[in-house]
């Protein structure tokens, strides 16, 4: 946990894009780091994270830091039905799902997503070959020593089909670029 959160720079850059108030879902939030540090920042967050590993759900759920304004359930998020929210996260979900997959579970987020609100898309992009192959190499790590299970082969996104995808819905999109190594990239989605 130390590791992680110390890597994340303590989730900072997803506190200063969030809001400080309304429902948050975390989508594959495993262990539940993002949204127990997005609570201790704001009682007015209320935090749902979703994950379909039970084991990690489990540790989330009992957390002795878990405050009253965070829940966490196991579910399969290709199959779920989310609620509606101010904001959604999908941080380093997406390539766990296949291409059909990713694309129903933004659909179902954009047609969740409440007026005003937000969604934060944290994934690596195939289409910066250079930088890909450490995504790919972290992703090997994590996925081969037992941290995170997979039901599929990692499909990673392109952005540019991403893009392509996402101008049916109407959302200003914009991407920021915070690594050297990787090609994870953030996409905002914003909702007007």
């Amino acid at each position: 946990m130390r590791i992680k959160v110390k890597l994340e720079d303590n989730y900072r850059l997803f506190n200063d894009l969030l809001p400080l108030e309304g429902k948050i879902t975390d989508i594959g939030c495993g262990y539940g780091f993002l949204a127990n540090m997005l609570s201790f920042v704001s009682d007015k967050r209320t935090l749902l994270g979703i994950d379909y590993d039970e084991e990690k759900i489990e540790v989330a759920q009992h957390c002795i830091s878990k405050k009253a304004n965070v829940n966490f359930i196991a579910a399969d998020i290709t199959k779920h039905e989310f609620e509606n929210s101010d904001a959604f996260i999908l941080s380093d979900v997406l390539h766990y799902l296949t291409g059909e997959q990713q694309l129903k579970v933004l659909d179902n987020c954009i047609n969740k997503l409440n007026d005003g609100g937000m969604i934060v898309i944290r994934d690596g992009n195939k289409d910066l070959e250079k930088r890909h192959w450490g995504t790919r190499y972290t992703e090997f790590f994590s996925t081969n020593f037992g941290f995170n299970k997979t039901q599929n082969k990692l499909e990673f996104l392109s952005g540019k089909e991403l893009m392509r995808n996402l101008e049916k819905y109407k959302l200003q999109i914009e991407v920021v670029d915070t690594t050297k190594l990787t090609s994870n990239l953030i996409y905002i989605l914003r909702r007007n």
